[in-house]
């Protein structure tokens, strides 16, 4: 499902649970500035005081724009792994909600449900152009025998290539590692290029197996849309991080 940048209209999507996408079976959300009710207010720079009792163990980590998979093989209560360092958490554990926080970088959510296991994905430019994705999916399948053509992923709301203006500092890196870097940069002046960070990601989950209709994009950009979104790009600080997570239901 792909959801546009537009003005939303009654009963689009955006509920107290936030935006979802219909390509995931299980309970997810993609957070906005004010949902989901009660959650997103305790799920800040890594540290969890509290949260609502419908979810028993919520995990977030300390983001650093890398390639770390943090694997959760065990049932957790409440709290987050503040000491743990990555940018992605997958589980198999049921009732067990895996967040990340993006205020301009992109959201992605796993499903694999013939094996029960669920992601939750940070991927900023440095993690997408690395391969952030990518390595999920890899240790989705050599952790829990998972299979990409039975997993579905969604992209969420992002920074979008009408506001990423990026530097030699982005492009560089992306024409080394990316062939297909024309694709989703279009160059402006010298120097100077426009990223389309949700497209690059959506090749790389193609091009690792997923089939196009289990791939579904919510597709609001964070800069434009501040009634909806924090932007570290627009705000030129951090004044607050969207939640976007994941969770299977009891066994």
């Amino acid at each position: 499902m792909t959801v546009e940048n537009r003005t939303l209209p009654k009963g689009s999507g955006v509920s107290d649970e936030g935006l979802t996408s219909d390509v995931i079976s299980v309970r997810h959300f993609f957070g906005t500035r004010s949902a989901p009710v009660g959650l997103s207010t305790h799920i800040q720079l890594g540290h969890i005081v509290s949260g609502p009792g419908e979810f028993p163990a919520i995990v977030a980590l300390k983001q650093i724009h890398s390639t770390r998979v943090v694997v959760i093989h065990a049932h957790r209560g409440l709290g987050a792994l503040e000491q743990t360092e990555g940018d992605a958490l997958v589980t198999n554990q049921p009732e067990t909600l895996v967040v990340v926080r993006t205020a301009d970088c992109v959201p992605v959510l796993l499903v694999e449900k013939a094996k029960g296991v669920v992601g939750a994905i940070h991927a900023g430019w440095r993690g997408a152009v690395a391969g952030i994705v990518a390595e999920t999916i890899r240790t989705c399948v050599d952790e829990f025998g998972s299979k990409p053509e039975h997993m579905h992923l969604a992209i969420g709301p992002s920074i979008g290539p009408c506001c990423y203006e990026v530097d030699e500092q982005v492009i560089n890196p992306l024409r080394s590692r990316y062939p297909e870097w024309p694709g989703v940069l279009q160059e402006t002046n010298e120097g100077k290029g426009v990223l389309d960070l949700k497209q690059l990601i959506y090749h790389q989950i193609r091009a690792n197996g997923v089939p196009d209709s289990q791939i579904g994009q919510v597709n609001h950009c964070t800069y434009c849309r501040g009634d909806l979104f924090y932007s570290y790009r627009r705000e030129g600080q951090v004044k607050g991080t969207m939640c976007s997570g994941i969770i299977l239901p009891a066994a």
